[in-house]
């Protein structure tokens, strides 16, 4: 298995924006070479870098080449209204993501609905939701196809596509050829799951995968439940069982890790994960 980390909390300014800041390839680069410093062989992002890469993506080859890194995967949030216009809209940005990936030997796209801003966090399963996310991540799964990349629904908090109810009635609609699954130790918690249950229920539609911890004080949010996440160690999950239970499965893909919310920074909370996997995980 690969180990690759999630870079997109050095680029925090780069959220919701069409156009990239003048400050997003500055920032975009400490985060490579922090990464490469760290020694992980492969970098995961959100696909605000497209903008910035799409028109001359031999600079983003080179930079990651010169830094000994691998893109393996980009992050493509569906921002769902129910209208034809905005569903075009994203189906045309995941496609110019697909190019991109394909350009750097990548294999696989990341999609998840998108997040509720305000309350309540947990709702009752919305099943003509959950439809058009179906409807939805299946074109995309046909489009990403096309260019050799693996369309994979990421189960996340927030959403309508985070327990096992929803998971189950995605998975019994969709051509799961189409799109698979990353699993998330950490949401599968939100999610209601114990994530060596999850990874065993699922494991054999797991095409990528993500790491990160939790904290077991569910009292501990400052404004929201991903408010508990946390890096690899400084919570209760049982990585090492998660990971036999990906190697019972045959999985021989990417564990990439993550971390939403820094203690301190996105530089040591990277550090800290990495020494985990070595000392605890031995990978």
């Amino acid at each position: 298995m690969k180990i690759a980390y999630t870079v997109w909390t050095w680029m925090m300014e780069e959220f919701g924006r069409d156009v990239p800041t003048d400050r997003a390839e500055a920032h975009f680069e400490e985060a490579v070479r922090s990464i490469s410093y760290l020694r992980y062989p492969c970098i995961e992002n959100f696909n605000f870098i497209v903008p910035l890469y799409e028109n001359r993506p031999e600079d983003l080859k080179k930079l990651l080449e010169k830094y000994n890194l691998q893109l393996v995967n980009l992050y493509h949030t569906y921002y769902e209204d129910g209208t034809e216009e905005t569903l075009k809209k994203w189906l045309d940005l995941g496609e110019r993501t697909c190019k991109l990936l394909q350009y750097c030997g990548a294999k696989h796209i990341n999609v998840q609905g998108n997040i509720w801003q305000d309350e309540p966090y947990y709702r009752p399963t919305d099943y003509p939701r959950l439809d058009r996310y179906v409807d939805a991540f299946m074109k995309m799964g046909a489009i990403s196809k096309k260019y050799g990349i693996q369309t994979c629904l990421h189960p996340h908090g927030g959403t309508s596509m985070l327990t096992e109810e929803s998971l189950d009635y995605f998975i019994k609609k969709a051509d799961t050829d189409l799109v698979r699954l990353t699993l998330d130790t950490a949401h599968t918690v939100l999610g209601g799951m114990d994530p060596v249950y999850a990874f065993d229920k699922y494991g054999d539609l797991i095409s990528y995968v993500h790491f990160k911890d939790i904290d077991p004080d569910e009292t501990n949010i400052i404004t929201r439940p991903n408010d508990r996440f946390r890096a690899l160690g400084q919570g209760f999950i049982d990585f090492r069982n998660v990971v036999k239970t990906l190697e019972k499965h045959g999985y021989d893909g990417v564990i990439c890790v993550e971390n939403d919310r820094p203690l301190v920074c996105s530089f040591e909370s990277a550090q800290y994960s990495r020494n985990y996997i070595r000392a605890v995980l031995g990978m």
